[in-house]
């Protein structure tokens, strides 16, 4: 391990509350021997969903956007495949779900498997963000995955780029509550929009609003300590492992982050858009 990791968090001992941005986790760790992706592996993996969201949640923007039987969904950042399995056994779909994160890939192929969907369902493992379909969508997805493209406002830039005429864009994350966020805070996270400031975007880029579904802090709460609980179950399996300071860091770092600031400043949402015809 490199020499020069913090001490080890002594009881009594609290973090700064400098706050910090989606990737800053991976900036801090090039130093450090696990790879942020093994650290994200082992903190959400496991999980059906990995935002703040449900299965009601992701069946009513299907609902919004006008799903139906034969559409063709792209599912950028799909995850463990939830959102694809669920509309397929809901409205018939076809579509393409692309992840980076090998473990994902193979849960999400897993749950096309169960639905006897690999004729209709297809997952790529790969960058997203570098993805260049064969042709146009009628409904382009995006939940929790707008920071690969630096953004939820350039996420939606890029889907409205590979969506039909008519299409619907479904983008899913994070906004700040109030317009009036403190500079040391805003400074952290530029990339995150208000919402306003999003569907402002939207507009310039010839979409339209058609719905919203927000997250309650209860569903936020239940997201952020599954992922607590991953963490934690890893260090009980791992009582000796030479990383296991880092996910301890990672662990403590969410929480304080959360729960000092998070929850009060952020919002997290799924936005449905349409396309104009």
């Amino acid at each position: 391990m490199p020499s020069s990791r913090k001490k080890k968090r002594q009881p009594g001992d609290h973090l700064p509350l400098t706050f910090l941005p989606d990737d800053a986790y991976t900036q801090e760790s090039r130093n450090c021997s696990m790879h942020p992706d093994e650290i994200e592996t082992i903190a959400q993996s496991c999980l059906p969903l990995m935002n703040p969201v449900t299965h009601e949640m992701i069946q009513r923007a299907g609902e919004l956007a006008g799903i139906s039987s034969g559409d063709v969904v792209y599912d950028l950042g799909c995850g463990n495949g939830t959102l694809l399995a669920l509309w397929h056994d809901a409205h018939g779909i076809r579509g393409t779900g692309i992840e980076l994160r090998k473990e994902s890939v193979a849960a999400a192929k897993r749950a096309v498997d169960e639905k006897r969907a690999g004729d209709r369902i297809q997952i790529i493992e790969g960058d997203a963000a570098a993805w260049e379909p064969d042709d146009t969508a009628d409904c382009m997805v995006a939940i929790g995955s707008a920071f690969i493209f630096g953004g939820a406002v350039p996420a939606l830039v890029h889907c409205e780029s590979i969506t039909k005429p008519g299409g619907s864009i479904i983008i899913g994350d994070r906004y700040w509550q109030s317009a009036s966020v403190p500079p040391e805070f805003a400074v952290q996270w530029p990339e995150i929009p208000t919402e306003y400031g999003l569907v402002a975007a939207a507009r310039d880029c010839g979409l339209r609003l058609r719905g919203v579904i927000r997250a309650s802090p209860d569903d936020h709460d239940r997201y952020e300590s599954a992922i607590w609980q991953q963490c934690i179950r890893w260090l009980d399996e791992h009582p000796t492992h030479p990383e296991r300071e880092e996910i301890e860091e990672y662990l403590c770092k969410t929480q304080d982050e959360y729960l000092v600031y998070g929850r009060e400043a952020f919002g997290w949402a799924i936005w449905v858009f349409v396309k104009d015809a």
